[in-house]
Protein backbone atom coordinates (compact mmCIF):
# COMPACT_ATOMS: atom_id res chain seq x y z
CA UNK A 1 0.00 0.00 0.00
CA UNK A 2 1.40 3.11 -1.21
CA UNK A 3 1.92 6.11 1.81
CA UNK A 4 -0.80 8.60 0.09
CA UNK A 5 -3.44 5.40 0.67
CA UNK A 6 -2.41 4.83 3.89
CA UNK A 7 -2.70 8.38 4.63
CA UNK A 8 -6.28 8.26 3.15
CA UNK A 9 -7.13 5.58 5.17
CA UNK A 10 -5.12 6.79 8.64
CA UNK A 11 -7.31 9.67 8.31
CA UNK A 12 -10.71 8.09 7.66
CA UNK A 13 -10.04 5.93 10.80
CA UNK A 14 -9.27 9.51 12.87
CA UNK A 15 -12.44 11.10 11.69
CA UNK A 16 -14.28 8.16 12.66
CA UNK A 17 -13.23 8.25 15.80
CA UNK A 18 -13.41 11.90 16.77
CA UNK A 19 -16.81 11.34 15.38
CA UNK A 20 -17.81 8.32 17.87
CA UNK A 21 -15.69 10.47 20.46
CA UNK A 22 -18.03 14.01 19.83
CA UNK A 23 -21.34 12.00 20.16
CA UNK A 24 -20.48 9.92 23.34
CA UNK A 25 -19.70 13.55 24.68
CA UNK A 26 -22.84 14.94 23.58
CA UNK A 27 -24.82 11.64 24.85
CA UNK A 28 -22.63 11.97 28.50
CA UNK A 29 -22.87 15.79 28.66
CA UNK A 30 -26.78 15.89 27.59
CA UNK A 31 -27.94 16.01 31.52
CA UNK A 32 -25.24 19.37 31.85
CA UNK A 33 -26.52 22.80 31.31
CA UNK A 34 -23.94 25.56 32.71
CA UNK A 35 -25.05 27.83 35.00
CA UNK A 36 -23.68 30.95 33.43
CA UNK A 37 -25.79 29.17 30.33
CA UNK A 38 -29.15 29.39 32.73
CA UNK A 39 -28.44 33.25 32.34
CA UNK A 40 -28.59 33.02 28.62
CA UNK A 41 -32.00 31.19 29.19
CA UNK A 42 -33.49 33.79 31.42
CA UNK A 43 -32.37 36.44 29.16
CA UNK A 44 -33.57 34.66 26.42
CA UNK A 45 -36.86 33.78 27.40
CA UNK A 46 -37.23 37.21 28.90
CA UNK A 47 -36.64 38.75 25.17
CA UNK A 48 -39.26 36.16 24.03
CA UNK A 49 -41.88 37.32 26.51
CA UNK A 50 -41.35 40.92 25.96
CA UNK A 51 -39.49 42.01 28.88
CA UNK A 52 -36.70 42.54 27.09
CA UNK A 53 -33.33 42.36 28.93
CA UNK A 54 -34.06 41.52 32.10
CA UNK A 55 -32.98 38.87 35.08
CA UNK A 56 -35.62 37.71 37.83
CA UNK A 57 -37.87 40.70 36.25
CA UNK A 58 -34.83 43.46 36.61
CA UNK A 59 -33.96 45.20 33.66
CA UNK A 60 -29.69 44.60 33.68
CA UNK A 61 -27.07 44.61 31.61
CA UNK A 62 -25.62 41.28 32.68
CA UNK A 63 -25.32 39.33 29.40
CA UNK A 64 -22.18 39.95 27.36
CA UNK A 65 -23.50 38.02 24.78
CA UNK A 66 -26.51 39.27 23.55
CA UNK A 67 -26.29 37.93 19.92
CA UNK A 68 -26.51 34.77 21.26
CA UNK A 69 -29.76 35.78 23.58
CA UNK A 70 -31.40 36.70 20.39
CA UNK A 71 -30.72 32.82 18.62
CA UNK A 72 -31.83 31.67 21.79
CA UNK A 73 -35.16 33.55 21.71
CA UNK A 74 -36.33 32.76 18.46
CA UNK A 75 -37.07 28.81 19.09
CA UNK A 76 -38.37 29.99 22.36
CA UNK A 77 -40.51 32.41 21.07
CA UNK A 78 -42.19 29.45 18.97
CA UNK A 79 -42.43 27.47 21.89
CA UNK A 80 -39.38 25.20 22.32
CA UNK A 81 -38.46 24.42 25.73
CA UNK A 82 -35.33 26.76 27.08
CA UNK A 83 -32.92 23.78 27.20
CA UNK A 84 -34.04 22.18 24.47
CA UNK A 85 -33.37 25.50 22.38
CA UNK A 86 -30.25 25.90 23.46
CA UNK A 87 -28.78 22.15 22.95
CA UNK A 88 -30.41 22.51 19.06
CA UNK A 89 -28.28 25.66 19.33
CA UNK A 90 -25.28 23.98 20.51
CA UNK A 91 -25.18 21.38 18.59
CA UNK A 92 -26.04 23.24 15.41
CA UNK A 93 -22.81 25.82 15.78
CA UNK A 94 -20.20 23.29 17.80
CA UNK A 95 -21.22 21.09 13.80
CA UNK A 96 -20.58 24.98 12.07
CA UNK A 97 -17.19 25.32 13.82
CA UNK A 98 -15.87 21.96 13.32
CA UNK A 99 -16.44 22.99 9.42
CA UNK A 100 -14.83 26.16 9.74
CA UNK A 101 -11.72 24.76 11.35
CA UNK A 102 -11.58 22.06 8.47
CA UNK A 103 -12.15 25.00 6.06
CA UNK A 104 -9.50 27.42 7.46
CA UNK A 105 -6.87 24.94 8.30
CA UNK A 106 -7.54 23.96 4.48
CA UNK A 107 -7.11 27.69 3.70
CA UNK A 108 -3.99 27.63 5.57
CA UNK A 109 -2.72 24.56 3.60
CA UNK A 110 -3.12 26.28 0.18
CA UNK A 111 -1.07 29.12 1.46
CA UNK A 112 1.87 27.07 2.23
CA UNK A 113 1.14 24.36 -1.18
CA UNK A 114 0.56 21.69 1.25
CA UNK A 115 -1.56 19.01 -0.20
CA UNK A 116 -3.60 16.05 1.56
CA UNK A 117 -6.11 16.32 4.73
CA UNK A 118 -3.04 15.40 7.37
CA UNK A 119 -3.00 18.83 9.14
CA UNK A 120 -6.94 19.38 9.18
CA UNK A 121 -7.33 16.26 10.62
CA UNK A 122 -4.93 16.38 13.12
CA UNK A 123 -6.33 19.96 13.72
CA UNK A 124 -9.83 18.55 14.15
CA UNK A 125 -8.22 15.86 16.50
CA UNK A 126 -6.69 18.20 18.63
CA UNK A 127 -9.58 20.81 19.32
CA UNK A 128 -12.18 18.29 20.16
CA UNK A 129 -9.65 15.73 22.50
CA UNK A 130 -9.05 19.33 24.28
CA UNK A 131 -10.68 18.89 28.05
CA UNK A 132 -12.07 22.74 27.08
CA UNK A 133 -14.00 21.17 24.01
CA UNK A 134 -15.46 17.96 25.75
CA UNK A 135 -16.66 20.86 28.77
CA UNK A 136 -18.09 23.63 27.07
CA UNK A 137 -18.61 21.78 23.71
CA UNK A 138 -22.63 21.17 24.91
CA UNK A 139 -22.71 23.58 28.04
CA UNK A 140 -25.41 26.04 26.36
CA UNK A 141 -22.22 28.65 26.35
CA UNK A 142 -21.08 30.28 23.09
CA UNK A 143 -17.84 29.39 23.49
CA UNK A 144 -16.91 26.80 20.91
CA UNK A 145 -18.93 28.92 18.26
CA UNK A 146 -16.62 32.19 18.80
CA UNK A 147 -13.81 29.85 18.13
CA UNK A 148 -15.07 29.25 14.76
CA UNK A 149 -16.34 32.62 14.32
CA UNK A 150 -12.50 34.09 14.81
CA UNK A 151 -11.19 31.47 12.30
CA UNK A 152 -14.34 32.67 9.31
CA UNK A 153 -13.46 36.51 10.15
CA UNK A 154 -9.71 35.13 9.57
CA UNK A 155 -10.82 33.57 6.10
CA UNK A 156 -13.03 36.61 5.40
CA UNK A 157 -10.34 39.23 5.73
CA UNK A 158 -7.75 37.19 3.73
CA UNK A 159 -10.24 35.85 0.66
CA UNK A 160 -8.74 33.89 -2.49
CA UNK A 161 -9.90 36.65 -4.70
CA UNK A 162 -11.03 39.90 -2.87
CA UNK A 163 -14.59 40.90 -4.36
CA UNK A 164 -17.86 42.78 -3.13
CA UNK A 165 -19.13 40.08 -1.63
CA UNK A 166 -16.25 38.70 1.18
CA UNK A 167 -15.78 42.46 1.52
CA UNK A 168 -19.49 42.99 2.73
CA UNK A 169 -19.20 39.46 4.23
CA UNK A 170 -15.83 40.24 6.45
CA UNK A 171 -17.66 43.75 7.16
CA UNK A 172 -20.69 42.30 8.86
CA UNK A 173 -19.17 39.16 10.16
CA UNK A 174 -16.78 41.42 12.41
CA UNK A 175 -19.55 44.31 12.98
CA UNK A 176 -21.88 41.51 14.42
CA UNK A 177 -18.30 39.50 16.28
CA UNK A 178 -18.28 41.95 19.47
CA UNK A 179 -22.53 40.99 20.27
CA UNK A 180 -21.08 37.28 20.35
CA UNK A 181 -17.39 38.15 22.40
CA UNK A 182 -16.73 40.91 23.66
CA UNK A 183 -13.07 40.38 22.59
CA UNK A 184 -13.70 40.72 19.33
CA UNK A 185 -14.34 44.10 19.37
CA UNK A 186 -10.10 43.86 19.22
CA UNK A 187 -11.26 42.52 15.75
CA UNK A 188 -11.96 45.73 14.36
CA UNK A 189 -8.02 47.19 15.11
CA UNK A 190 -6.74 44.05 13.97
CA UNK A 191 -8.82 42.97 11.10
CA UNK A 192 -8.82 46.94 10.00
CA UNK A 193 -6.02 46.86 7.83
CA UNK A 194 -6.75 43.85 6.20
CA UNK A 195 -10.31 45.20 5.40
CA UNK A 196 -8.53 48.53 4.21
CA UNK A 197 -6.51 46.25 1.94
CA UNK A 198 -9.23 44.54 0.74
CA UNK A 199 -11.29 47.01 -0.15
CA UNK A 200 -8.71 49.01 -1.88
CA UNK A 201 -8.77 46.23 -4.22
CA UNK A 202 -12.59 45.80 -4.64
CA UNK A 203 -12.89 49.54 -5.07
CA UNK A 204 -10.22 50.52 -7.76
CA UNK A 205 -11.62 51.08 -11.18
CA UNK A 206 -14.96 51.18 -10.00
CA UNK A 207 -17.52 54.25 -10.67
CA UNK A 208 -17.25 56.95 -7.94
CA UNK A 209 -21.05 56.71 -6.91
CA UNK A 210 -20.66 52.47 -7.02
CA UNK A 211 -17.53 52.97 -4.81
CA UNK A 212 -19.10 55.62 -2.55
CA UNK A 213 -21.90 53.06 -2.33
CA UNK A 214 -20.30 50.07 -1.22
CA UNK A 215 -18.51 51.69 1.51
CA UNK A 216 -20.94 52.54 2.74
CA UNK A 217 -22.57 49.70 3.07
CA UNK A 218 -19.89 48.19 4.53
CA UNK A 219 -18.86 50.88 7.41
CA UNK A 220 -22.77 50.33 7.97
CA UNK A 221 -22.10 46.71 8.42
CA UNK A 222 -19.20 47.01 10.30
CA UNK A 223 -20.45 49.94 12.70
CA UNK A 224 -24.33 49.48 13.24
CA UNK A 225 -24.82 46.28 15.43
CA UNK A 226 -22.67 47.47 18.15
CA UNK A 227 -23.80 50.98 17.67
CA UNK A 228 -27.55 50.01 17.95
CA UNK A 229 -27.17 47.76 20.77
CA UNK A 230 -24.79 50.53 22.70
CA UNK A 231 -27.69 52.94 22.23
CA UNK A 232 -29.86 49.62 23.76
CA UNK A 233 -27.91 49.59 26.99
CA UNK A 234 -26.87 53.57 27.14
CA UNK A 235 -31.19 54.30 26.63
CA UNK A 236 -32.22 51.22 28.73
CA UNK A 237 -29.34 50.44 31.84
CA UNK A 238 -27.74 53.77 31.43
CA UNK A 239 -24.26 52.51 30.75
CA UNK A 240 -22.50 50.85 27.86
CA UNK A 241 -20.24 48.40 29.45
CA UNK A 242 -22.05 44.97 30.89
CA UNK A 243 -22.36 44.97 34.74
CA UNK A 244 -19.78 41.12 34.33
CA UNK A 245 -17.39 44.10 33.65
CA UNK A 246 -15.72 44.00 37.23
CA UNK A 247 -15.88 40.09 37.71
CA UNK A 248 -13.67 39.74 35.12
CA UNK A 249 -11.05 41.05 37.32
CA UNK A 250 -8.38 38.50 38.54
CA UNK A 251 -8.27 38.69 42.36
CA UNK A 252 -5.26 40.73 43.73
CA UNK A 253 -1.67 38.59 43.83
CA UNK A 254 -2.40 37.19 40.26
CA UNK A 255 -0.08 36.88 37.67
CA UNK A 256 -2.35 36.44 34.66
CA UNK A 257 0.45 35.90 32.30
CA UNK A 258 1.54 32.28 34.46
CA UNK A 259 -2.33 31.74 34.85
CA UNK A 260 -2.85 32.52 30.81
CA UNK A 261 0.03 29.93 30.09
CA UNK A 262 -1.45 26.83 32.60
CA UNK A 263 -5.06 27.64 31.30
CA UNK A 264 -3.48 27.07 28.33
CA UNK A 265 -1.25 24.38 29.02
CA UNK A 266 -3.86 21.93 30.66
CA UNK A 267 -6.51 22.41 28.01
CA UNK A 268 -4.44 22.19 24.68
CA UNK A 269 -1.24 20.70 25.83
CA UNK A 270 -1.15 20.27 21.93
CA UNK A 271 -0.17 23.78 21.25
CA UNK A 272 3.32 23.05 23.98
CA UNK A 273 3.93 20.02 22.30
CA UNK A 274 3.92 20.80 18.83
CA UNK A 275 5.59 24.38 19.66
CA UNK A 276 8.52 22.25 21.07
CA UNK A 277 8.45 20.26 17.31
CA UNK A 278 8.86 23.70 15.52
CA UNK A 279 11.35 24.52 18.29
CA UNK A 280 13.46 21.24 17.47
CA UNK A 281 13.49 21.74 13.75
CA UNK A 282 14.48 25.44 13.95
CA UNK A 283 17.14 26.44 11.13
CA UNK A 284 16.74 30.11 11.46
CA UNK A 285 15.04 33.35 9.97
CA UNK A 286 17.19 32.43 6.90
CA UNK A 287 14.99 28.82 6.56
CA UNK A 288 11.67 29.72 8.00
CA UNK A 289 11.13 33.44 5.74
CA UNK A 290 7.22 33.13 4.55
CA UNK A 291 6.89 30.96 7.81
CA UNK A 292 3.17 32.50 8.07
CA UNK A 293 0.19 31.75 5.74
CA UNK A 294 -1.09 34.60 4.89
CA UNK A 295 -4.72 33.71 6.31
CA UNK A 296 -3.52 33.22 9.79
CA UNK A 297 -2.44 36.78 10.26
CA UNK A 298 -5.37 38.30 10.95
CA UNK A 299 -5.99 35.43 13.91
CA UNK A 300 -2.82 36.10 15.19
CA UNK A 301 -2.97 39.75 15.81
CA UNK A 302 -5.85 39.73 17.38
CA UNK A 303 -4.32 36.77 19.79
CA UNK A 304 -1.40 38.73 20.69
CA UNK A 305 -3.49 41.99 21.07
CA UNK A 306 -6.13 40.03 23.26
CA UNK A 307 -3.35 38.54 25.37
CA UNK A 308 -2.28 41.89 26.22
CA UNK A 309 -5.05 43.02 27.13
CA UNK A 310 -5.90 39.99 29.78
CA UNK A 311 -2.43 40.97 30.78
CA UNK A 312 -3.16 44.92 31.14
CA UNK A 313 -6.41 44.52 32.34
CA UNK A 314 -5.70 41.83 34.98
CA UNK A 315 -8.25 39.47 33.41
CA UNK A 316 -9.20 36.15 35.58
CA UNK A 317 -8.59 34.23 32.61
CA UNK A 318 -10.78 31.37 32.44
CA UNK A 319 -10.98 28.20 30.40
CA UNK A 320 -13.88 29.05 27.74
CA UNK A 321 -11.29 32.19 26.78
CA UNK A 322 -8.53 30.03 25.83
CA UNK A 323 -11.09 27.95 23.90
CA UNK A 324 -11.38 30.57 21.71
CA UNK A 325 -7.84 31.37 21.15
CA UNK A 326 -6.67 27.56 20.39
CA UNK A 327 -8.46 26.05 17.99
CA UNK A 328 -7.14 28.36 15.40
CA UNK A 329 -3.69 28.00 17.18
CA UNK A 330 -3.50 24.73 16.00
CA UNK A 331 -4.43 24.94 13.15
CA UNK A 332 -1.84 27.37 11.87
CA UNK A 333 1.26 24.88 13.73
CA UNK A 334 -0.59 21.53 11.76
CA UNK A 335 -0.41 23.44 8.48
CA UNK A 336 3.21 25.16 9.18
CA UNK A 337 4.60 21.79 10.49
CA UNK A 338 3.08 19.94 7.74
CA UNK A 339 5.31 21.88 5.69
CA UNK A 340 8.77 22.34 7.91
CA UNK A 341 8.81 18.58 8.91
CA UNK A 342 6.41 16.64 7.12
CA UNK A 343 3.41 15.08 7.47
CA UNK A 344 4.91 11.86 9.58
CA UNK A 345 6.58 13.89 12.10
CA UNK A 346 3.45 16.10 12.70
CA UNK A 347 1.08 13.37 12.91
CA UNK A 348 3.42 11.38 15.39
CA UNK A 349 3.67 14.91 17.71
CA UNK A 350 -0.27 15.42 16.85
CA UNK A 351 -1.20 11.51 17.92
CA UNK A 352 0.97 12.03 21.66
CA UNK A 353 -0.85 15.28 21.92
CA UNK A 354 -4.25 14.03 21.22
CA UNK A 355 -3.92 10.90 23.83
CA UNK A 356 -2.78 13.28 26.19
CA UNK A 357 -5.51 15.41 25.60
CA UNK A 358 -8.12 12.55 26.33
CA UNK A 359 -6.74 11.12 28.69
CA UNK A 360 -6.56 14.46 30.52
CA UNK A 361 -10.52 14.42 29.77
CA UNK A 362 -11.23 11.40 31.11
CA UNK A 363 -9.25 11.81 34.01
CA UNK A 364 -10.45 15.26 35.27
CA UNK A 365 -13.78 16.08 33.00
CA UNK A 366 -15.50 13.26 33.65
CA UNK A 367 -15.65 13.24 37.31
CA UNK A 368 -16.17 17.39 37.09
CA UNK A 369 -19.20 16.70 34.66
CA UNK A 370 -20.37 13.96 37.21
CA UNK A 371 -20.49 16.38 39.92
CA UNK A 372 -21.66 19.47 37.75
CA UNK A 373 -24.85 17.00 36.83
CA UNK A 374 -25.26 16.60 40.72
CA UNK A 375 -25.35 19.70 41.40
CA UNK A 376 -27.68 20.83 38.76
CA UNK A 377 -30.50 18.13 40.11
CA UNK A 378 -29.68 19.36 43.86
CA UNK A 379 -29.75 23.31 42.77
CA UNK A 380 -33.12 21.76 40.97
CA UNK A 381 -34.66 20.10 44.26
CA UNK A 382 -33.42 23.09 46.81
CA UNK A 383 -35.32 25.74 44.25
CA UNK A 384 -38.57 23.45 44.56
CA UNK A 385 -37.84 23.71 48.51
CA UNK A 386 -37.84 27.94 48.02
CA UNK A 387 -40.69 27.63 46.18
CA UNK A 388 -42.80 25.80 48.58
CA UNK A 389 -41.34 26.77 52.00
CA UNK A 390 -39.89 30.20 52.13
CA UNK A 391 -41.88 33.14 51.41
CA UNK A 392 -41.97 35.19 48.19
CA UNK A 393 -41.84 38.58 50.32
CA UNK A 394 -38.23 37.26 51.84
CA UNK A 395 -35.09 37.80 49.53
CA UNK A 396 -32.46 35.28 49.13
CA UNK A 397 -28.96 35.79 48.19
CA UNK A 398 -26.90 33.84 45.73
CA UNK A 399 -23.48 33.92 43.98
CA UNK A 400 -24.49 31.36 41.17
CA UNK A 401 -27.84 32.98 40.21
CA UNK A 402 -28.09 31.27 36.93
CA UNK A 403 -30.34 28.01 37.92
CA UNK A 404 -32.00 29.53 40.22
CA UNK A 405 -32.86 32.57 38.62
CA UNK A 406 -34.24 30.45 35.56
CA UNK A 407 -36.43 28.54 37.81
CA UNK A 408 -37.31 31.11 40.49
CA UNK A 409 -39.26 33.28 38.92
CA UNK A 410 -41.18 34.50 42.18
CA UNK A 411 -38.73 35.06 44.47
CA UNK A 412 -36.68 38.55 44.25
CA UNK A 413 -32.54 37.26 44.10
CA UNK A 414 -29.76 39.50 45.72
CA UNK A 415 -27.27 38.58 42.79
CA UNK A 416 -23.78 39.03 44.96
CA UNK A 417 -22.13 38.29 41.76
CA UNK A 418 -22.96 41.58 40.22
CA UNK A 419 -24.47 40.18 37.31
CA UNK A 420 -28.09 41.73 37.81
CA UNK A 421 -26.75 44.60 41.01
CA UNK A 422 -23.42 46.31 39.75
CA UNK A 423 -22.69 47.29 43.37
CA UNK A 424 -21.98 43.77 44.46
CA UNK A 425 -19.20 43.66 42.53
CA UNK A 426 -16.78 45.88 44.73
CA UNK A 427 -17.00 42.55 47.08
CA UNK A 428 -16.17 39.64 45.04
CA UNK A 429 -13.18 39.10 47.40
CA UNK A 430 -14.39 40.45 50.08
CA UNK A 431 -16.88 37.13 51.88
CA UNK A 432 -17.63 39.67 55.22
CA UNK A 433 -18.39 42.54 53.32
CA UNK A 434 -20.28 40.28 50.47
CA UNK A 435 -22.75 39.33 53.29
CA UNK A 436 -23.45 42.67 54.98
CA UNK A 437 -23.86 44.34 51.32
CA UNK A 438 -26.81 41.52 50.85
CA UNK A 439 -28.22 42.16 54.21
CA UNK A 440 -28.46 45.77 53.31
CA UNK A 441 -30.12 44.58 49.66
CA UNK A 442 -33.03 43.26 52.12
CA UNK A 443 -31.51 39.58 51.72
CA UNK A 444 -33.21 37.15 54.59
CA UNK A 445 -31.70 34.23 53.17
CA UNK A 446 -28.48 32.98 51.87
CA UNK A 447 -27.37 29.98 48.97
CA UNK A 448 -23.97 29.49 50.27
CA UNK A 449 -21.96 26.22 51.64
CA UNK A 450 -20.89 27.43 55.01
CA UNK A 451 -22.59 29.69 57.58
CA UNK A 452 -22.81 33.49 55.62
CA UNK A 453 -22.05 34.75 59.11
CA UNK A 454 -22.24 33.55 62.89
CA UNK A 455 -26.28 32.73 64.21
CA UNK A 456 -26.84 31.68 60.90
CA UNK A 457 -29.83 28.91 60.53
CA UNK A 458 -29.42 25.66 58.08
CA UNK A 459 -32.58 25.84 56.28
CA UNK A 460 -32.25 23.24 53.56
CA UNK A 461 -29.44 21.17 52.18
CA UNK A 462 -28.97 18.98 49.46
CA UNK A 463 -26.02 16.56 48.59
CA UNK A 464 -23.10 17.58 45.79
CA UNK A 465 -19.93 17.24 45.67
CA UNK A 466 -16.82 19.46 44.77
CA UNK A 467 -16.80 21.27 41.08
CA UNK A 468 -14.11 23.05 39.42
CA UNK A 469 -10.81 21.79 37.80
CA UNK A 470 -8.54 20.33 40.01
CA UNK A 471 -5.27 17.99 39.30
CA UNK A 472 -5.97 15.85 42.49
CA UNK A 473 -8.81 13.10 41.24
CA UNK A 474 -9.40 12.41 44.80
CA UNK A 475 -10.75 16.35 45.02
CA UNK A 476 -13.87 15.46 43.03
CA UNK A 477 -15.21 13.10 45.79
CA UNK A 478 -15.36 15.47 48.42
CA UNK A 479 -18.85 16.63 49.77
CA UNK A 480 -19.80 20.29 48.77
CA UNK A 481 -23.63 20.20 49.75
CA UNK A 482 -26.30 22.84 48.38
CA UNK A 483 -27.18 25.14 51.73
CA UNK A 484 -29.87 27.75 52.52
CA UNK A 485 -29.00 29.74 55.72
CA UNK A 486 -31.60 31.90 57.34
CA UNK A 487 -29.83 34.94 58.49
CA UNK A 488 -30.35 36.17 62.09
Amino acid sequence: MDRSLQQRWGGTLVLGALLVWVMAWLWFTWPYWEDDAYIHLEYARSVAEGRGFSFNNRLSHGDTAPLWVLWLAWPMRLGLDGVWAGKLLVLLCCVATLAVLWRFTQRLQDDLKVAGSIPATWALALFVSSPYFCYWAFSGMEAVTAAGWLMLQACLLMPRQASVRTLAAASACLGTGPLLRPEFALMCLAGGPFLWWQARHVLVNRPRAQSTAIALACLLALGLPVLLWSGYALHTFGHILPNTNAAKQAPPGTWVTLRLLQVAALGFPGLFLLGLLWLARWRGWQGWRGVVPRTAWPLLVWVALVACFYMVNHTHVQTRYVLVLAPGLLAVLCAVLAQRVGAPALARTAAASVLLSAGISMLLVVPHMRNKIELIASTGRMAAHIEAHVPRSEPIAVYAIGQFGYMLRQHELVDVGGITRPSASRFLYDEKARVAWARAEGARYFIWGEPPEPGAVLAASFDAHNVGWFMNPAAYAQAAPVRLWRLP
